[in-house]
C-alpha cells in the first residue's frame, strides 16, 4: 500500500504575506547586537565641535595648530581626565559616468529613484567602525551637493572614507581638484579602484594620476578587516592631510610578488571567513533612493580568467557565508522596510555549490517566513546549467531568483581558450540560458570583444548568438586591460599596452591596447556595430518579445504592475511611444498584453480540467491520470511550488519529500487517491495565483514596460559611444 501523503489543507494566501510588528520595528543595528550609533547632526556637535579644546572650524584652516592640539592632549592628559570626543567620518561614494551600462542613469529618471544600488562595500565598511565615529554617507550618485556645499562637508571631517572602481575615478578626481584642493583632512581610498591601480597612484604618470596621488593619504587592498585597526591608528598619528606619497595597507604576502602573479589567491591568512564580516550600516541611507538593494553570500571564485581583477583582491577560491549570517543580513535589510529587488553581489554565485545549497535554503525559508519580501539576481558562472548543478536553479526559483548575469564573454572557443576562461568551453553554452530561462529566470550576458582572436566579423558572431539564445540584457563592451592581472602584464612585456586617462568604462570607446588581428580603428567599428544592431530600439523590442516568450514568470517573483511604478509606466508611453511615436513601442506593449491573454486563457483551462478531475474523484475513488508523465510531472512540479510558495507553515522537507513520492509512484502508475485529490488541488491553486499574475496589468506586460525603460538606457548608451562622446 502507498503511504499517505501530508494533508496540505487550503490556507488563505493573504496569510503568507503577514509580517510580524517586531521584525519590521527592529533597527539594524539591534540585529547587529551593537549600540545604536549616535546621529552625525546632534546640536551640540553641529556648530562648534571641538577637537582637543581646538576649535574644528579654526583648525580646518591651519593644520599645524590642529596636529599640535592632539599631540598636546596626548602628553598632558596624565593628571587630567579628559571627555571622550567623537570623531566624524565622511564616506564619500564619487560618480558612475551616465553612459555605462551599470548606472541605468536614464532608467533612474522614470522610475524615480536616485541610484540603481547603494554603497554595500563603504556601508560594510561602516560596519567595522568603532563607536566613537560619528560617520555621514555623501552619495554623489544619489543627490550632488554644490561644490561649496561639499567643501563645507569635507572641511568638518576627520577623515573622508572613499570606496571606488576604477569607472569612477573621473569623478573622484573632479572632487580632489575641486571642493576638497586646499583642505587639511586625510582621504583614505578603498574598494577595487584602490586595489587593482595602487601602483599608478603610487608612481602617477598621467595628470589625473598625480592629483590622485597628491590628494590621497593612504591606499587600503582588499577587504576592510585586515586594515581597519591599523588604519585608525596611523589616522590618529597623522590627522592632517600630506601631499606626500600615500601610505598602502596591503598584506605582505600581496605586497611581495610580482605584478600579475596569483601565487597568493588560495591562502587563507588573507582571505578569511565572511561569517565575521558586519551587518551594513542601512540606517546611515535611505532605502528609497535605491532601485535595488544589495547583500553578498559569497566572494571569490575557483576560476582563473586571465583578464580578471576581481579575484587579486577577493581570493582564488570561494568564501560562502553560512546560511545564519545570510539569514541576518536578510532580516536587517527587511528592518528597513524596504521591499522590492536585492543583487546579491557575488563573484560567483555558486562557486561553492553544496555551500550554495544550503544558503538557498535558508533564503527559501526566510522568504516563506516572511511573505516572500523580495526578489533576487546575482552572478554565477555557465556551469550553473550543467545536468550536476541544474537543481541550483530550481531552489533559485523557490528562492525568488529572477535573474542571473553570465560571464560568456565570447561564443567563439579560441577566444575563451586566450582568456583562459576554459569553464566556458566544457558547456553548451546555449542549453545553459535555455535550462535557466526554462526555470523562469532570466538571463543577462556580459560580452567582450577585442581578444587577440578576434576579428572585425567577431562583431557580427557575437551579435548572432545574443539573438539566437534570446537574451534581452546583454553587456557588451571592449576588453578592458587592468593592472596587477596576467593579462596586463602579458600586454605590457609584449609593448602592447596604451593606458588611457581614465580607464575602467568598457563602453567608453577608448582602446587600451594594441590590438592583435584588427587594428584600432577596427576594433572601433566593432564595437559600435554590436552596440548598434542590439540597442536600436526596434531590435531591442524584438529581443526584449522573445525574452519574454523564454521566461515564463514563475510565482516566486512574479509582480503585476505595482501603483508606484505607474507614473514610470505613464512616462515611458509618453516618452517612448507618443512623443517620438514609436510604432514597434506600441507593438512590443500590444504583444505582451496579449501574452499575458494567451497565458491566462491556458491557466483557466487547465484549472478547468483540474476541477472536472477533482470531481470525479471524489465521485468514483478512483484516480484517472490524464495525459503522460510529462503532463503528470508539470502537475507536480506546480503543486509542489504552490506548497513553498504560499504555505510556510508546511515543512520544506515535507513539501519536497512528498514531491518525490508522488512522481516515483506516478512513474509506476501507482498513484493513490489520496495522491491525487492533494496533487490536483494544490495544482489548481498554482493556476489561480497564476491567472492572477497575468490578469491586466498583468505581469508580461509589466516586464514589457521594464524592457522598454531598460531599452531606453540601453539606447542612450549605445548613442554616446556610436557619437563618439565617450572616446578617450
Amino acid at each position: 500500500m502507498a503511504p499517505s501523503p501530508p494533508y496540505f489543507p487550503e490556507a488563505p494566501i493573504s496569510a503568507s504575506f503577514r509580517l510580524s510588528g517586531s521584525v519590521v520595528a527592529w533597527r539594524s543595528e539591534h540585529i547587529a547586537g551593537r549600540r545604536p550609533r549616535r546621529q552625525c547632526r546632534r546640536s551640540s556637535l553641529r556648530s562648534g565641535r571641538c577637537v582637543m579644546g581646538v576649535s574644528r572650524g579654526e583648525t580646518r584652516r591651519d593644520g599645524s595648530r590642529r596636529k599640535e592640539a592632539v599631540e598636546a592632549a596626548g602628553t598632558a592628559a596624565s593628571g587630567l581626565t579628559l571627555r571622550r570626543t567623537t570623531r566624524k567620518g565622511l564616506l564619500l561614494v564619487p560618480e558612475f559616468p551616465s553612459d555605462s551600462f551599470w548606472s541605468y542613469r536614464y532608467v533612474m529618471r522614470l522610475i524615480g529613484r536616485k541610484a540603481a544600488f547603494p554603497p554595500l562595500g563603504v556601508l560594510t565598511f561602516a560596519g567595522y567602525m568603532p563607536d566613537d565615529w560619528d560617520l555621514e554617507l555623501v552619495d554623489l550618485n544619489v543627490r550632488a551637493p554644490s561644490a561649496g556645499a561639499l567643501r563645507a562637508k569635507l572641511a568638518d571631517a576627520d577623515a573622508v572614507f572613499v570606496s571606488a572602481m576604477s569607472i569612477q575615478k573621473r569623478s573622484l578626481v573632479d572632487v580632489l581638484r575641486g571642493p576638497a584642493r586646499d583642505l587639511d583632512v586625510p582621504f583614505v581610498l578603498g574598494g577595487p579602484f584602490a586595489s587593482s591601480y595602487r601602483d599608478q597612484i603610487l608612481d602617477p604618470q598621467s595628470e589625473s594620476d598625480r592629483i590622485l596621488h597628491d590628494g590621497l593619504d593612504a591606499l587600503v587592498w582588499g577587504e576592510a578587516y585586515a586594515s581597519v585597526d591599523e588604519l585608525l591608528s596611523w589616522l590618529a598619528e597623522r590627522p592632517v592631510h600630506d601631499a606626500g606619497t600615500p601610505r598602502l595597507f596591503i598584506p605582505e604576502a600581496v605586497a611581495c610578488v610580482d605584478p600579475g602573479s596569483r601565487a597568493y589567491l588560495n591562502d587563507r591568512s588573507i582571505f578569511r571567513s565572511l561569517d565575521e564580516v558586519p551587518l551594513p550600516r542601512w540606517d546611515l541611507m535611505r532605502v528609497t533612493d535605491y532601485h535595488s538593494m544589495m547583500i553578498q553570500t559569497t566572494a571569490g571564485c575557483p576560476f582563473r580568467c586571465d583578464f580578471c581583477d576581481i579575484i587579486q583582491f577577493n581570493g582564488g577560491f570561494n568564501r560562502p557565508k553560512a546560511p545564519a549570517a545570510v539569514t541576518r543580513e536578510l532580516e536587517a535589510l527587511l528592518a528597513t522596510g524596504y521591499r522590492g529587488s536585492v543583487f546579491s553581489v557575488d563573484d560567483n554565485f555558486i562557486g561553492t555549490p553544496a555551500a550554495t545549497s544550503e544558503i538557498l535554503d535558508a533564503i527559501i525559508e526566510f522568504q516563506r517566513e516572511h511573505g516572500y519580501p523580495f526578489s533576487f539576481y546575482t552572478q554565477a558562472s555557465v556551469n550553473l546549467g550543467t545536468p550536476k548543478l541544474q537543481h541550483l536553479i530550481g531552489k533559485m526559483k523557490q528562492a525568488g531568483f529572477d535573474a542571473v548575469f553570465l560571464g560568456i564573454e565570447n561564443p567563439d572557443e579560441d577566444a575563451l581558450r586566450g582568456m583562459n576562461k576554459k569553464q566556458n568551453i566544457k558547456v553548451d553554452v546555449p542549453e545553459t540560458i535555455a535550462a535557466i530561462q526554462a526555470a523562469g529566470i532570466e538571463v543577462y550576458a556580459g560580452f567582450i570583444f577585442g581578444s587577440d582572436s578576434d576579428v572585425p566579423g567577431t562583431a557580427d558572431r557575437i551579435v548572432e548568438f545574443v539573438k539566437r539564445t534570446r537574451i534581452f540584457t546583454a553587456m557588451t563592451g571592449m576588453l578592458t586591460p587592468v593592472p596587477h592581472t596576467p593579462l596586463w602584464e602579458r600586454l605590457k612585456s609584449e609593448g602592447r599596452l596604451q593606458p588611457a586617462e581614465y580607464s575602467g568604462n568598457n563602453t567608453d570607446d577608448a582602446v587600451q591596447f594594441v590590438p592583435l588581428r584588427m587594428t584600432a580603428e577596427q576594433m572601433y567599428q566593432g564595437i559600435h556595430d554590436i552596440l548598434s544592431r542590439l540597442f536600436n530600439p526596434a531590435e531591442s523590442y524584438r529581443r526584449a518579445m522573445d525574452m519574454l516568450h523564454s521566461v515564463q514568470p514563475h510565482i516566486f517573483s512574479g509582480r503585476r504592475m505595482e501603483l508606484r511604478y505607474l507614473k514610470s509606466a505613464l512616462l515611458s508611453f509618453w516618452k517612448q511611444g507618443l512623443r517620438r511615436f514609436d510604432r514597434a513601442y506600441f507593438r512590443f506593449l500590444w504583444q505582451a498584453g496579449r501574452l499575458d491573454r494567451r497565458v491566462r486563457r491556458r491557466a483557466r483551462s487547465d484549472a478547468r480540467q483540474l476541477k472536472r478531475l477533482l470531481r470525479r474523484l471524489h465521485r468514483d475513488g478512483v484516480v484517472r491520470v490524464q495525459g503522460d508523465l510529462a503532463r503528470m510531472e508539470q502537475l507536480v512540479g506546480e503543486a509542489h511550488d504552490y506548497l513553498v510558495r504560499f504555505r510556510p507553515d508546511a515543512r520544506l522537507d515535507q513539501v519536497r519529500e512528498w514531491a518525490a513520492g508522488v512522481r516515483a509512484r506516478a512513474s509506476m502508475g501507482s498513484l493513490s487517491v489520496d495522491d491525487a485529490r492533494v496533487l490536483y488541488e494544490n495544482a489548481r491553486r498554482y493556476l489561480k495565483v497564476q491567472m492572477r499574475l497575468h490578469r491586466f496589468p498583468g505581469v508580461a506586460l509589466s516586464r514589457a514596460v521594464e524592457a522598454a525603460i531598460k531599452g531606453l538606457h540601453y539606447e542612450r548608451v549605445m548613442n554616446a559611444v556610436v557619437e563618439g562622446e565617450g572616446r578617450g
